[in-house]
């Protein structure tokens, strides 16, 4: 099954790490309770940095 997390769709994630997201919140990888919270509604993950959606690829 694959799963989705809000870090997925976070302009802020930069890519994977040993199996976890990595961001500029969490330079060494977001942490699996972490992932689990409605990080679109959170105003702060870390270090303060919040969820930011990715701008959507409009090409065509």
């Amino acid at each position: 099954m694959i799963r989705f997390y809000g870090c997925d769709f976070c302009k802020h994630c930069t890519g994977m790490k040993k199996g976890h997201p990595v961001c500029e919140a969490f330079p060494n990888g977001v942490a699996y309770d972490h992932m689990d919270k409605d990080l679109q509604n959170l105003k702060e993950c870390n270090n303060g940095i919040g969820f930011e959606p990715r701008e959507k690829n409009t090409n065509k």
